[in-house]
């Protein structure tokens, strides 16, 4: 505590703060193998080890700490890796005899544990857990240890453990260090800001102090935030952040490195998305407690609103910022996620967490407080789209946060009043406007807001019963002003606005784009189309949109920004490229017809009702469950009598809709994606229900719920997932 104190007020003094650091409870986890990574070590205590301990090896040279040196270095009868493999046999079997094995840590996985990965020329191996030479100190304990690179003598049980083979209870007889014995040849010795800069695959050279330890699966530490006085960055490597403590002062070799997710390389590139600035490969040339404080004048202060709003382009991942934030703590089914939201309870992202939230359990405290949070995004998920930042908090704290209402104007306008606005417009949208705002959580009331244009042949605004209605009628260009008020204190900022006819626009309808034959080359499938914006398509960033005959397509937008202005009912223009959707284009299964990368052209506005006129009305939920797969029902909404059901099981949550034995189930990743539907569980309904195919089921057709029948005179609640989330 007394090195993480010293080191945080030294990294931020320049912010002139005091204050309180909190600690990290970091907890343990489970392994595989015995229950207790420890016990059992010292009851299995051979007589005979503790005058082995080898203390005659040079002066880098550990040993299990045991005072009997003797007068000759010890020699012992040693096995490989090979054959250690080849003793530990069927799973179930446990030596009884110990074995000597030498050879170099390739690993630590689990240094709470000691359990790591040994190699020699015969093969690798995992080592459970260990111990000092007697078995009275665990690894995690010792003032002396091995790590990564130095070179080991294991006085071992062997085992098979449900057909992993592994070593159990080691005892560290002996190690020799190899640290401090990186080659640097190669490595440019430069600063974390110089490092940041530098290319892939650069070898760099770099000393900082630790500001935080991330964790991966199991709560394994797997890197740290390293900062100096220009910089921070993050470094991915187990090894060091096992050997570390925030606070601590090292000096590493590294590669520099963009790093993006597999699977999420191709969406990560249509954005732009360079990856997560940090340091790979690492050789660690040393590590100390020694306190150094660094000048912190480099870190930003920011809003929380700034950063999610920087476009994923700029490279700011794993740099550090200040901020205020609402910490939330938001439990899942066996997960939990951490949000960060600006002041006004809304803006924000979650943090990255590969341990289910249990990594994060030390800002339980923090919750529902706006706080000083030391903030970084840490990498951008990156989906078809969508590409957004994810955090990692370095460091938190609450100083009674009190908001200065004198900024409540300024607060109306940014994070209210401009938002409402598109660039361009082709259509009127007659839209209401805010003209007043409140905020229980920043403790003021009713700051006003109010708009001007400079040029109203385009946008004027006119007061309809005590509200503020937006116009935009012709061809041109305004600059609207918008000013917000409290008490005696007021801001303003622009935004300009442009009108184009939407006749300059060749479309076809929602049934033409149905027959373009899909996914053909050098944009022979792109296609505009016009047509009203229907239900949300769920589990994916979409809608569907509904042709003047009632023809019906899935739409997929090109990133959820199509989703700002845009409501169920509008008539739109939209361009995109017609796709059947389907994991393997040789696959017998019909797929998903959609139009994908989709983006809007043209709002027109408008409370349009979509046309359900072939929509299919004579059909049971039977029917629907016997559907042929490889025939394309994707375009076909059936009106269906069913009973909601909600499943909940400790793992996951979903919705079917059921008729007798038989049931549709619904395409989505919780049961919380249809909230607006879980409400009618165990009522028989009328349900808008679309057959969708999304991740290539080979048995039968989901569904996508659109809406559910009020009443016999056509009243509906409608699926509204997407716009809501994106809107």
């Amino acid at each position: 505590m007394k090195k993480l104190t010293k080191f945080l007020l030294g990294l931020l003094a320049v912010c002139s703060l005091s204050f309180a650091a909190v600690a990290c409870d970091n907890g343990t986890t489970d392994n595989s193998g015995s229950s207790d990574p420890i016990s059992g070590s010292v009851s299995d205590t051979v007589s005979d080890e503790t005058s082995d301990t080898g203390s005659e090896e040079t002066s880098d040279t550990g040993s299990g700490e045991n005072s009997d040196t003797g007068s000759e270095t010890p020699t012992y009868e040693t096995i490989t890796i090979a054959e250690a493999l080849e003793i530990c046999g069927e799973p179930g079997n446990i030596t009884t005899e110990r074995y000597y094995i030498r050879a170099t840590v390739k690993s630590i996985t689990q240094p709470e544990y000691g359990a790591m990965i040994i190699e020699d020329e015969t093969g690798e191996m995992s080592v459970y857990n260990s111990t000092n030479a007697d078995g009275t100190v665990g690894y995690a304990a010792m003032t002396e240890k091995p790590y990564k690179g130095d070179e080991v003598l294991l006085h071992c049980i062997l085992q098979n453990h449900n057909g992993t083979k592994e070593i159990k209870q080691a005892r560290i007889i002996e190690f020799k260090s190899n640290q401090g014995n990186a080659d640097e040849t190669g490595y440019q010795d430069m600063s974390i800001a110089d490092a940041r800069k530098a290319e892939a695959g650069t070898l760099v050279k770099v000393d900082g102090a630790v500001a935080q330890i991330t964790y991966a699966n199991g709560k394994v530490p797997c890197g740290v935030f390293l900062v100096d006085d220009t910089q921070s960055i993050y470094v991915y490597d187990g090894d060091l952040a096992g050997r570390v403590e925030v606070g601590d002062l090292v000096t590493i070799l590294a590669e520099k490195d963009y790093w993006i997710l597999e699977k999420e390389q191709a969406a990560a590139q249509k954005h732009g998305y360079l990856g997560c600035n940090q340091l790979t490969n690492v050789q660690i040339v040393s590590v100390s407690d020694e306190y150094v404080s660094y000048d912190a004048s480099w870190i930003q202060e920011r809003t929380v609103k700034e950063i999610v709003d920087t476009p994923v382009t700029e490279d700011i991942t794993t740099t550090i910022y200040k901020v205020n934030a609402l910490v939330k703590k938001v439990p899942g089914n066996g997960f939990t996620n951490y949000y960060f939201f600006d002041i006004d309870g809304e803006t924000g992202s979650y943090t990255y967490s590969q341990c289910n939230g249990s990594d994060f359990a030390w800002i339980d405290e923090f919750d529902g407080k706006i706080c000083t949070v030391y903030l970084s995004a840490l990498n951008a998920k990156s989906e078809a789209s969508s590409c957004f930042f994810r955090f990692q908090p370095i460091s938190i704290y609450d100083q009674e946060y009190k908001f200065d209402t004198a900024n409540a104007g300024e607060y109306a306008v940014k994070y209210h009043a401009l938002d409402q606005f598109m660039k361009v417009y082709s259509a009127d949208p007659a839209k209401e406007m805010v003209n007043s705002i409140s905020s229980e959580l920043l403790g003021f009331k009713n700051a006003t807001v109010s708009y001007a244009s400079s040029n109203t042949d385009v946008v004027y605004f006119e007061e309809v019963d005590g509200k503020t209605i937006m116009h935009c009628v012709a061809d041109g260009t305004a600059t609207v002003t918008i000013t917000g008020t409290y008490g005696e204190n007021s801001y303003s900022d622009t935004v300009e606005i442009q009108f184009i006819d939407p006749e300059n626009f060749d479309y076809i309808s929602v049934a033409e784009a149905i027959a373009v034959a899909p996914n053909q080359p050098d944009g022979g499938s792109m296609v505009t189309v016009r047509g009203i914006v229907g239900p949300s398509v769920v589990n994916r960033e979409g809608f569907y949109l509904f042709g003047e005959d009632g023809s019906v397509i899935s739409v997929l937008v090109n990133t959820v920004d199509e989703f700002k202005g845009l409501e169920l009912g509008n008539e739109v223009i939209l361009t995109g490229e017609r796709e059947r959707f389907v994991k393997d284009d040789s696959s017998t299964l019909a797929g998903q017809t959609c139009i994908v990368r989709a983006e809007i052209e043209v709002n027109l506005y408008g409370n349009h009702e979509y046309s359900t006129a072939k929509f299919v009305t004579d059909k049971t939920v039977a029917d629907f469950s016997a559907l042929d797969i490889t025939q394309d029902y994707s375009t076909t909404v059936f009106v269906l009598t069913v009973t909601v059901e909600v499943v909940v099981t400790p793992y996951y949550t979903n919705i079917n809709l059921i008729s007798g034995s038989k049931k549709v189930t619904l395409y989505c990743s919780s049961a919380n994606q249809y909230s607006w539907l879980k409400v009618f569980a165990g009522q028989e309904v009328t349900v808008e229900i679309a057959a969708c195919n999304w991740n290539d089921k080979k048995d039968y057709w989901r569904g996508c719920a659109l809406a559910v029948y009020l009443d016999d005179e056509g009243g509906k609640i409608y699926n509204t997932l997407n716009f809501d989330i994106y809107g």
